[in-house]
């Protein structure tokens, strides 16, 4: 998961605490991720569990408790640098719930696909015209909330080429099926 090592880059820095850690975070993703402290905190302690991260003394926070710091291992570091040099691949077996919708109605003749795609059509040219909206507002940098907003349209812009694919697809037979085929 994508915050076990964005704890650990974050401690690549400096040694810090889990609210340390967690307020870096989110103004670091600039608030379009959240991440909870019990998060934080449950990730820590499977890092040091697993020797990714080390204890490295205690800090009084501006509360005045004694809080504990964390620091990267050289076995964090490793982790760190793997992670970092493997691309992100997304799991062709990670469940897309409009593929499933689309499918059954395809085998539905009483459900109306073509209403289906237009419908989602439009919620995706909605969504797009809101997020061309808000990215044109953004300066043009590499900024989380930019790639955040930019991600998302091309998302969406593939999405809405897809649906017209689909649309222009042949209805399946009862033969189409991987035991028909």
């Amino acid at each position: 998961m994508a915050i076990k090592y964005a704890l650990l880059a974050l401690l690549a820095e400096k040694p810090q605490t889990a609210s340390a850690l967690q307020q870096q975070f989110i103004a670091l993703t600039e608030g379009t991720q959240t991440l909870n402290i019990g998060q934080v905190s449950q990730t820590l302690s499977r890092l040091e569990r697993n020797n990714f991260i080390a204890r490295a003394g205690t800090v009084r926070n501006p509360s005045g408790h004694q809080v504990e710091q964390y620091e990267l291992t050289s076995a964090g570091q490793e982790l760190l640098t793997e992670w970092l040099e493997r691309p992100v691949i997304r799991a062709m077996t990670d469940r897309d719930e409009l593929v499933t919708k689309i499918a059954i109605a395809a085998t539905r003749p009483d459900w109306d696909l073509i209403s289906l795609l237009d419908t989602q059509r439009s919620a995706v040219l909605s969504q797009l015209k809101e997020l061309n909206r808000q990215n044109r507002k953004l300066p043009q940098q590499r900024t989380a909330a930019r790639l955040t907003i930019e991600r998302r349209i091309y998302d969406l812009e593939a999405e809405a080429r897809w649906l017209d694919r689909v649309e222009a697809l042949d209805a399946p037979t009862h033969t189409d099926t991987p035991e028909g085929q």
